[in-house]
């Protein structure tokens, strides 16, 4: 669970660091993503699968809270998604499982649906 938080707040940190202030991108609603950005999105999405494939208790992940409602919906949404898939058997495809869930959410942060 440590590494989950410690994720949340790589990737607060890395919207932050994005050169958009969070009030702006209130005001515009969006964040402006960068490659920062979307490598910390990457290594949560991957650690909340990785935990998802260790058998961590989904109840776990969502009790963590960054203390901003939009990151916490967003975590939600990436630990709904990860939780409705199976736990897999070999490190292989747990592995494999985690990197392809990672990637997914990577470039989607990379390609955002234009509206």
């Amino acid at each position: 669970m440590f590494k989950v938080q410690w994720t949340v707040l790589a990737i607060m940190s890395a919207i932050s660091f994005a050169g958009v202030s969070q009030a702006q991108a209130q005001t515009q609603g969006e964040i402006q993503t960068n490659q920062t950005v979307c490598n910390a999105f990457r290594t949560l999405a991957g650690s909340i699968m990785q935990s998802r494939q260790n058998g961590e208790s989904k109840a776990s992940l969502l009790a963590v809270k960054s203390g901003n409602p939009d990151h916490d919906k967003l975590g939600a949404m990436l630990i709904e998604e990860a939780y409705s898939q199976p736990i897999l058997d070999s490190p292989e495809l747990k592995s494999s499982a985690i990197n392809t869930f990672a990637d997914k959410w990577r470039n989607t942060c990379n390609h955002p649906v234009s509206s």
